[in-house]
């Protein structure tokens, strides 16, 4: 069995096909690369293994992050099933779990995707291929249209309940940290599951209003609510064409 690629087998080999950023299909366990230009030179299959998360010093195991449950994001167990989230770990710790999970699936290198603010999500990488895959524009629909129900599906139950709230402080600051989480959701299927798509750019505009409306709970409510209902229209699927149109 071959030894894994370290890191700076890793850096030489993206280095030697000039590669600057990448993007991947995480439902799919897709994974690519491209060069200055935006053109793809790589790509692979893979298993999102952790989040780290720099600002705090935190990780999430991958299998525990709820946006990836509900897209059926290919993930590896954690260690540990009962303990989805730590604290006070340095990014250091966090590479060395990450690393011995890959090892663990005989993957061929670990990636360290960064996602803003010095946080990562490490992926385990196999079947890393030079060149540009073959798109399948009937599966990315697919993604596509499941996240944006997704979108409308948790706006329009957070609305609901919120209305349901009020005059009842802990269930509204319940419903702000569900924002919160829904924040960081909807980051995440902007940067891993739709990236490329004209859903992208509003999931990360929802990703910033959701923790607007967390921070103005509870004294703007029913203004929340509202603003809760409207951005769940902006989700809703668009209705059928009428006959002759």
């Amino acid at each position: 069995m071959a030894e894994p690629l370290t890191f700076e087998q890793v850096a030489s080999l993206f280095e030697s096909l000039g590669i600057a950023s990448f993007g991947a299909a995480l439902p799919e366990g897709r994974i690519h690369w491209t060069n200055r230009a935006g053109e793809i030179v790589a790509h692979a299959r893979c298993q999102a293994i952790l989040s780290y998360a720099a600002a705090n010093q935190s990780l999430m195991w991958a299998a525990g992050i709820e946006s990836f449950q509900q897209a059926g994001v290919p993930c590896l167990p954690p260690p540990d099933e009962s303990r989805p989230y730590e604290e006070d770990i340095g990014e250091d710790d966090a590479m060395e779990l990450a690393t011995q999970a890959a090892q663990l699936v005989n993957a061929q290198f670990l990636y360290a995707a960064p996602t803003g603010g010095g946080s990562k999500l490490f992926l385990a990488v196999r079947d890393f291929t030079p060149g540009s895959p073959d798109a399948d524009p009937l599966e990315e629909e697919r993604r596509i249209e499941a996240t944006r129900a997704w979108a409308f599906g948790k706006l329009s139950r957070l609305a609901e309940r919120l209305q349901q709230a009020v005059g009842d402080d802990q269930a509204v600051a319940e419903v702000a940290t569900l924002l919160r989480s829904l924040s960081g959701q909807a980051d995440q299927q902007a940067r891993f599951v739709v990236p490329g798509s004209d859903l992208a750019p509003r999931l990360a505009g929802l990703a910033t209003q959701a923790r607007m409306w967390a921070d103005r709970l509870p004294a703007d409510l029913e203004q929340v609510a509202y603003a809760l209902r409207v951005a769940a229209n902006g989700f809703a699927a668009a209705p059928p064409p009428e006959d002759g149109a």
